[in-house]
């Protein structure tokens, strides 16, 4: 029979399974939508990540998204519709500009991780399957703003493991977006457009050709 070994941690809505209370039954492994959870054969009991929720506590970013060369991800406190902030760089993704959408929302298991949808896949009918009829739109804004046109979403998005620290609020100033942590410690600065450098193909100080990759 079920343990309710799995459950959410209120301050900050991280899943964890109970290592104490779980008996192995693989009940949780077979009912994740997400397939998140996965059953260790030499403890016999059922892992997930944790969200490296001691970091977290300490206001540090998991290392998943610290170690993110890409910088694609991003973390943070995500309010309700009623309790949303502008300035809170998840809040914004989710709710104001609403690129930030869930996975099988038609299953009703109100996650707490959030996808921008893919940009290149062309199925309408497969982005709404998987992130909700607002897929389509949200692929559109995220558009706009990778071609300037949205400068606080582009600063958001750029602002993504810019600092170890988690950033709880954002501001657009003088062409570049701002982060603070939650002690109102500014962690982050970035350019809203990277410079580029060209550099000649041959070095005479050094002797040696280079090539520039775009």
């Amino acid at each position: 029979m079920p343990r309710t070994s799995i459950y959410k941690r209120p301050e900050d809505g991280i899943v964890l399974v109970d290592q104490e209370r779980c008996r192995g039954y693989r009940v949780c492994f077979e009912a994740c939508p997400y397939k998140k959870v996965f059953y260790n054969h030499v403890t016999r009991i059922s892992e997930k990540c944790l969200f490296c929720f001691p970091a977290v506590e300490q206001g540090i970013l998991p290392r998943c998204m610290r170690n993110c060369i890409g910088k694609i991800r991003t973390f943070g406190h995500v309010g309700t519709p009623e309790t949303a902030r502008e300035d809170n760089p998840v809040d914004f993704l989710v709710h104001f500009r609403k690129v930030g959408l869930p996975l099988y929302p038609q299953f009703g298991t109100e996650p707490n991780v959030y996808y921008v949808p893919p940009v290149h896949v062309s199925s309408e009918p497969f982005l709404k399957m998987m992130f909700g009829p607002g897929a389509p739109k949200a692929i559109e804004t995220y558009r706009n703003a990778m071609e300037g046109g949205d400068k606080e979403l582009l600063g958001v998005l750029l602002l993504n493991v810019s600092s170890d620290r988690i950033i709880s609020k954002f501001k657009i100033e003088n062409d570049q977006a701002i982060g603070w942590d939650d002690s109102g410690e500014e962690v982050a600065r970035v350019p809203l457009k990277e410079p580029t450098m060209v550099r000649p193909a041959y070095d005479g100080a050094l002797s040696a050709y280079r090539y520039n990759i775009t």
